[in-house]
């Protein structure tokens, strides 16, 4: 959960209800496996660790999703010459 939220920038921060949801769903289909972390001083932690399945998903993932991202940058940028300029202009 802090590493989501770091790696965000603070700027997505889910239920942790959600979160564990869909960890399950991914260990079920293969994507994680886990285990539970003894800590002397701390709650027990289960930790979560990619297979080398949900290595292969993440990653057409992400290139699904900076293909998506290039078209909205691509969008942005047309916008901004053909109608910023002419707004700004009336």
């Amino acid at each position: 959960m802090d590493e989501l939220e770091r790696i965000t920038l603070e700027k997505y921060n889910p239920e942790s209800g959600a979160v564990y949801t869909m960890l399950r769903r991914m260990e079920e289909k293969g994507f994680v496996t886990s285990e539970w972390k003894k800590k002397e001083s701390r709650v027990d932690r289960r930790v979560y660790t990619l297979t080398d399945v949900g290595v292969r998903v993440l990653q057409e993932g992400l290139e699904m999703v900076k293909k998506r991202s290039q078209l909205m940058d691509s969008l942005v940028q047309f916008y901004d010459t053909n109608f910023t300029e002419k707004e700004e202009g009336t």
